[in-house]
């Protein structure tokens, strides 16, 4: 009874968006499950298998990366890095395969920017202690400090919200111009919304992804202490 019931809620109360969620969440965490249980089999002493080949440049990407962003916490970051670039490249290019793009609920970017903004904050106290990290919104000019702290605090406040938008505006902005396409071609768009949609899915998805780990890259990167940047 109890099953019935959730199955008839998520059948038929919960928005696309959040089925593809749901769907791309558990597929994911099943596709890693199945990498990874090849992955230890893989014997180190022998040739790499080819299909392994393009995970270890995905990851050596990352973690070069973070290496020389982070510095020598880096190997507490890159994990994240690489789970939020692999989740969110599925998730904007998931219109292929007709589902609801689940970037284009504001709810889901939220949630993935207040993820960076705690992580920026704690990043700042861990790297530069509670004194150092306040400091930071005081200022390098003391006697400025009355107009300094609000703007700093807004800066701060405002990370979630500028990521989070950012990323809504452009995969929407997708649906839009299909839209647009369609009602200036009408019959001819068949042949030719197939083609814009794959090209923007994957594209404009894939540049998507990277903008929004790399400012979280960024973000971070500016909260560690400069003593910590330099990776031995």
């Amino acid at each position: 009874m109890i099953l019935s019931s959730v199955m008839d809620y998520l059948r038929n109360d919960l928005s696309g968006q959040v089925k593809s969620l749901i769907g791309i969440t558990i597929v994911l965490s099943i596709v890693c499950i199945i990498i990874g249980h090849f992955i230890k089999k893989v014997d180190p002493t022998k040739k790499t298998p080819l299909w392994l080949v393009p995970l270890i440049f995905i990851v050596d990407l990352i973690n070069s990366f973070a290496k020389s962003n982070i510095g020598k916490r880096w190997k507490s970051y890159a994990p994240y890095f690489l789970a939020l670039a692999i989740y969110l490249f599925v998730a904007n290019t998931c219109g292929i395969f007709a589902m609801d793009n689940p970037t284009s609920y504001i709810v889901l970017n939220f949630g993935l920017a207040l993820i960076t903004f705690f992580l920026v904050q704690i990043t700042g106290i861990v790297s530069q202690g509670i004194v150092g990290y306040l400091s930071g919104f005081v200022g390098p000019v003391k006697p400025m400090a009355f107009i300094m702290i609000p703007i700093n605090i807004v800066s701060e406040l405002t990370l979630p919200i500028s990521l989070s938008l950012r990323l809504l505006g452009n995969i929407v902005s997708g649906a839009v111009l299909g839209i647009m396409i369609k009602g200036l071609l009408v019959w001819w768009a068949i042949p030719i919304l197939p083609i814009f949609n794959g090209i923007f899915d994957i594209a404009f998805g894939l540049i998507q992804c990277f903008v929004f780990v790399i400012l979280t890259i960024i973000n971070i990167s500016q909260k560690v202490d400069d003593k910590e940047k330099i990776y031995a």
